[in-house]
């Protein structure tokens, strides 16, 4: 006798855009013509506790403070890249809109999979007061990632060995003063930095890498003072090819008020 095919529940693949990331304008529409939507999260921040000890070193009293609103959380959206392309200069880290916070993207590529673009930051914080001149947002390289499913170079360019996998990550420090009594009264958000890796299989030489244009130290307004600080190094293990991976990072520089 046949199942019976149970309605799917309204929190069954619920999904929330946090960042407001498909809604970017792209081509002839937007990044919701090419990005999909696979994983997001929003968690309340946990609180901090102070405890009063008593004569004999036990906890006499405990309050909570940092959070006692419930009014910060924790957020993240993940997405696949399916179609086209995506520069990841289109995205910004930093304060997209009053009170949310993107801190920090990553972006993954591999041969067993399609692009996955991971923000993470805080919704639910002050409007931050931008320091004069500039933007609360910063800059990202120009580097272009396909919707295939294969890994892709990033900010560099390969000499020897295959590619088999790369990310590149970008993050921004948020600051916290609070009152009185321990709950937060302003932010702020500085220091963005990136770094891109990469790994490799030995097939026909040590694998090697070089830095891009697009990641190199120049005069241009967009100075992203990247350095390549490992190279790739080999793993050798037995009866199978040597393996190796490398590291690049680099300083994002902060948007200027138009």
């Amino acid at each position: 006798m046949p199942g019976t095919l149970v309605t799917k529940a309204t929190s069954f693949g619920a999904l929330t855009d946090h960042f407001s990331i498909l809604t970017i304008v792209h081509g002839a529409g937007t990044l919701a013509n090419i990005l999909k939507l696979v994983d997001s999260s929003a968690t309340p921040r946990a609180q901090s506790r102070a405890d009063a000890a008593d004569a004999n070193e036990d906890v006499a009293a405990s309050a909570f403070y940092g959070n006692s609103a419930e009014e910060i959380e924790e957020i993240s959206s993940t997405f696949a890249l399916v179609a086209d392309e995506l520069d990841l200069s289109d995205l910004v880290i930093g304060e997209l809109t009053a009170g949310i916070l993107a801190e920090s993207i990553e972006v993954k590529t591999s041969n067993g999979a399609w692009p996955q673009i991971t923000i993470a930051g805080h919704k639910g914080l002050e409007t931050i007061v931008a320091p004069t001149g500039f933007l609360n947002t910063f800059v990202l390289p120009a580097i272009t990632i396909k919707g295939t499913k294969q890994a892709q170079v990033l900010g560099f360019t390969v000499t020897t060995g295959r590619l088999t996998g790369s990310s590149a990550s970008f993050k921004c420090t948020m600051a916290e003063q609070g009152d009185g009594v321990g709950e937060p009264a302003a932010h702020g958000v500085s220091g963005a930095t990136g770094e891109v890796t990469a790994d490799f299989v030995d097939i026909s030489g040590a694998p090697a890498w070089a830095i891009a244009a697009v990641l190199a130290d120049s005069a241009a307004a967009a100075k992203f003072m990247g350095e390549v600080t490992q190279v790739p190094g080999e793993t050798e293990p037995q009866a199978n090819w040597h393996t190796a991976s490398g590291k690049i990072e680099f300083i994002c520089p902060r948007n200027a008020a138009a």
